[in-house]
């Protein structure tokens, strides 16, 4: 049974609960503790649903209060800790996102989307060993979670470990191509410009240049890329080539100052 399918059967689960414990005198306690047991299971259930509709229409700061509502009411509402976390994730809050993807893994410790989303919210503050300990978590939960192995791959380009780094992502990157594949965080092309990055660190600028040049057909819009492809012609001797891309990546984005940097090493 899904987690979706689970908690929309809570109400009819409390309501079982509370008829078959009157049955045995008491269910735990008072008639009346019972009554307000059920009330705000039912209040809990409709706070998370009205959570999850906004959540779904990404307004995420709206769904908040209403996850963190039905929390309060039932602390064991998982689902509703999750998407609280997720939603603080998604508006830029990392440290309450963290804070409730730990409380919530303590309970549900082989929930894998919680170790990715913990990954993620240390990750977002350059935590980049402890990202990479949530993102092993989650994949050794589950080897075929495609946003933790992303997560995993960027904490070992980010600490510099380009050698690790470089066989997930030219998988991560071969597996994207040709599909419509487009979660926010694992997009095709970000993941090939880290892997023409790695390349790139790695003094392999041939390989490097294919990479960028590929992430340019398909996202002709995106200034790094030709940043990166800039730099690579630098390292490779074409001094012409270096400068129009370079060139580019500020018409594209005109404070960037890495292109910039590289634009002044060109050679007249």
């Amino acid at each position: 049974m899904t987690r979706s399918i689970r908690f929309l059967l809570r109400p009819l689960a409390v309501l079982l609960c509370v008829q078959i414990g009157l049955l045995l005198a008491g269910c735990n306690g008072s008639l009346a503790q019972v009554g307000t047991k059920l009330k705000q299971g039912y209040e809990a259930q409709r706070s998370y649903e009205a959570g999850l509709a906004k959540y779904r229409a990404s307004d995420y700061q709206g769904a908040i209060p209403l996850f963190k509502s039905a929390v309060e009411l039932d602390p064991q509402f998982d689902d509703a800790a999750a998407y609280l976390a997720w939603s603080y994730y998604y508006g830029g809050d990392y440290t309450e996102a963290t804070r409730y993807f730990r409380q919530t893994i303590v309970r549900q410790p082989k929930w894998e989307g919680l170790h990715d989303g913990l990954g993620w919210s240390r990750y977002r503050v350059k935590r980049y060993h402890l990202a990479l300990e949530s993102f092993r978590e989650a994949l050794a939960l589950d080897p075929k979670y495609r946003d933790a192995a992303v997560g995993y791959a960027y904490s070992l380009f980010e600490l510099g470990r380009y050698a690790e780094a470089l066989p997930h992502l030219e998988r991560l990157t071969r597996e994207g191509e040709g599909t419509a594949f487009r979660p926010a965080l694992s997009d095709v092309e970000q993941v090939r410009s880290k892997f023409a990055w790695t390349l790139f660190y790695l003094g392999d600028y041939q390989r490097a240049r294919v990479e960028f040049t590929k992430g340019i057909a398909t996202r002709p819009d995106w200034p790094g890329l030709y940043n990166g492809l800039g730099w690579t012609y630098l390292r490779l001797g074409d001094q012409v080539r270096a400068k129009a891309n370079l060139e580019r990546a500020l018409q594209l984005q005109p404070d960037f100052g890495d292109a910039r940097e590289g634009l002044a090493m060109v050679k007249p």
